[in-house]
């Protein structure tokens, strides 16, 4: 009798980490498939790790191919890898068709044009599936960066030229705020984290930008404590002083004729020395003598704010 040869394709040998640099896959949603969807079943080390094959590679880039096709994961995660490929190859050919001198498709400008036919019809349920399928593809900073924030620029010129009535944009902006705060709960923070409150004072309803920043705080593993939007100063430094939090992050975005300066001076009188204040928003630029005489820092944009947290 003669040995089997030995299939080393189905060795389990990758750490999760490994996985999600070989599919393009967050962590997050390699472990979401399969803990919720059984789309691959891993094996554990002597220590206790789970391990991927070469085929849970395969099979993962194939079920992210068919995801990004518009197909949900939960209708596809079942299939056998053979269904897959057919799914898959779909892709192959539309990529195919493209010359050397042009792009294939730029998934994320699908996703949301998907995303806002959707929202024009007032499909919600449809919009809905959309926008939650670029939590399954992507990590939240790509979704921030790539899906996020050009859909909030994109409803608002179209609120603007009057293409979307009021009703569309709330509904839009409901779907993206219900997003956004989902993703938190894939974040605890790391064990002795710092904490970080998030904030607008009196009169600042300008929500995104200090929620965007909340969540990216979250993924670099700060504990979060978001207070939301239009609070007096009196507020935001008391949650500053009972939490003890090391970082203060304020959004300045609405001009308000003296209102943003009381708020911002009494601040900076009463929030402990030993709290750092980032300030970030356009109206933050036109109290640049308040942030240099209290050593604030301005966050120039979402790529800054990251790069400080991460550091």
């Amino acid at each position: 009798m003669t040995d089997q040869p030995i299939d080393y394709s189905t060795i389990p040998k990758y750490k999760i980490g490994a996985v999600s640099r070989l599919t393009g896959l967050s962590v997050d949603v390699v472990r979401v498939w399969q803990r919720r969807y059984q789309a691959v079943i891993p094996q554990r080390s002597e220590g206790g790790s789970r391990l991927y094959s070469d085929l849970d590679i395969a099979r993962l880039r194939k079920l992210r191919q068919a995801v990004e096709l518009g197909h949900s994961i939960s209708q596809i995660a079942g299939l056998p890898d053979s269904e897959l490929e057919t799914l898959g190859s779909k892709q192959a050919a539309t990529i195919g068709a493209f010359s050397l001198a042009e792009q294939p498709p730029d998934q994320y400008a699908i996703l949301r044009d998907r995303f806002l036919s959707s929202i024009e019809r007032f499909d919600v349920v449809a919009a809905d599936e959309e926008i939650n399928r670029a939590a399954t593809l992507y990590p939240p900073r790509v979704i921030v960066k790539h899906v996020v924030i050009p859909l909030l620029i994109e409803i608002g010129e179209r609120w603007a030229h009057k293409d979307f009535g009021i009703a569309h944009e709330h509904v839009a902006t409901n779907l993206i705020r219900n997003l956004l705060s989902s993703l938190f709960r894939l974040y605890p923070p790391n064990e002795g984290a710092e904490s970080i409150v998030l904030a607008t004072h009196t009169g600042e309803r300008h929500e995104f930008g200090i929620l965007i920043a909340a969540l990216i705080a979250a993924t670099r593993g700060w504990r979060v404590i978001y207070l939301g939007i239009d609070l007096p100063a009196a507020e935001i430094v008391r949650a500053v002083k009972l939490s003890k939090s090391r970082l203060l992050l304020l959004s300045a975005i609405h001009h308000q004729n003296g209102v943003t300066a009381q708020e911002l001076n009494f601040v900076a009188e009463q929030v402990p020395h030993n709290c750092r204040v980032w300030i970030a928003g356009a109206e933050a630029y036109n109290h640049r003598p308040l942030i240099e005489q209290f050593d604030w820092i301005l966050v120039r944009d979402f790529d800054d704010l990251d790069d400080r947290l991460k550091r």
